[in-house]
C-alpha cells in the first residue's frame, strides 16, 4: 500500500467520524494527490520567494 493510499484511508476515516460518506476511497485518493501537488507547488513559491529575498537583502 502506497502513501497516497494510506494517506486517502486517513482522510476516508476522518470524513466519516464527521458523517461524510459519500466519498469513495478513489475519490479519497485523487483529493490526497490534488493535496500533495499543492503543497509541493506552495513549497517551491515559497522557496524561491526565500531565495529572491536572500539574494535582494544581500545587495
Amino acid at each position: 500500500m502506497g502513501i497516497v493510499s494510506i494517506m486517502a484511508a486517513i482522510l476516508e476515516e476522518e470524513l466519516r467520524e464527521r458523517g461524510i460518506f459519500e466519498l469513495t476511497q478513489l475519490e479519497c485518493e485523487t483529493m490526497v494527490r490534488s493535496m500533495v501537488e499543492r503543497t509541493a507547488e506552495l513549497e517551491a513559491d515559497v522557496k524561491r520567494y526565500q531565495l529572491e529575498r536572500s539574494s535582494r537583502d544581500s545587495t
